[in-house]
């Protein structure tokens, strides 16, 4: 497991940001921030679970999601994210926690 981003739910949209429309969720590149942060904007009718959408995460890049998941509190079943990786996020403590498994 090795340190990927930190994901800060965002008052509002910011420049910069893409639509992922599964999760009615507009976000920034942690790449693109020099302490890779994550900027995420919710929109209302978004379903996605209410501790992810107000909480900031931290989040880990791993080889598979399955075994990283595995035993944890799921709060998240994996989804894809523009083609680019696949993430998950579990509970730990009472804050979320983001696995990133990348495509290639």
């Amino acid at each position: 497991m090795q340190f990927d981003h930190i994901g800060v739910p965002a008052p509002s949209r910011r420049d910069g940001m893409r639509y992922l429309e599964s999760k009615r969720l507009w976000l920034t590149s942690p790449a693109d921030h020099p302490y890779r942060v994550e900027w995420l904007w919710y929109e209302p009718e978004s379903l996605e679970a209410e501790l992810v959408r107000t909480v900031p995460h931290v989040a880990y890049l791993v080889a598979s999601l399955e075994e990283a998941m595995a035993g944890e509190r799921v709060i998240v079943e994996p989804f894809d994210v523009f083609g680019e990786v696949r993430v998950g996020f579990v509970e730990a403590d009472g804050a979320p926690v983001e696995f990133v498994q990348p495509y290639s």
